[in-house]
C-alpha cells in the first residue's frame, strides 16, 4: 500500500511537471510571437520613415534643379531683354 501511494505520487509529479512545462512552452511561442509582430512593425515602420526621407531628398534636390532652371531661363530673358534694347 505505501509502495503503490509512493508510485502514485510520482506519477502525479510527472503529470504536473510535464503538463506545466508544456504550458510555459506555449506562453513562450506566445510571447515570441508576439515579439516577432513587434520587430516586424518596427522594421516596417523604419522602412516607410526611410522612404520618406528618401522623398523628402528627392524633393529637395527637384526643387534645387527646378530653381537653378528657372534662374537660367530669368538670365536668359534678362539678356534678350538687354540684347531687344542695345538692337533699336
Amino acid at each position: 500500500m505505501n509502495h503503490s501511494l509512493f508510485v502514485l505520487f510520482i506519477f502525479i509529479n510527472l503529470f504536473l511537471i510535464l503538463f506545466f512545462k508544456r504550458k510555459n512552452n506555449e506562453k513562450e511561442k506566445e510571447h515570441l510571437y508576439r515579439v516577432f509582430c513587434i520587430q516586424d512593425q518596427l522594421i516596417s515602420e523604419k522602412n516607410r520613415k526611410n522612404q520618406m526621407n528618401d522623398s523628402i531628398n528627392n524633393l529637395a534636390e527637384l526643387e534645387e534643379t527646378t530653381q537653378r532652371k528657372l534662374n537660367a531661363i530669368q538670365l536668359k530673358l534678362e539678356f534678350l531683354h538687354l540684347f531687344s534694347k542695345t538692337n533699336l
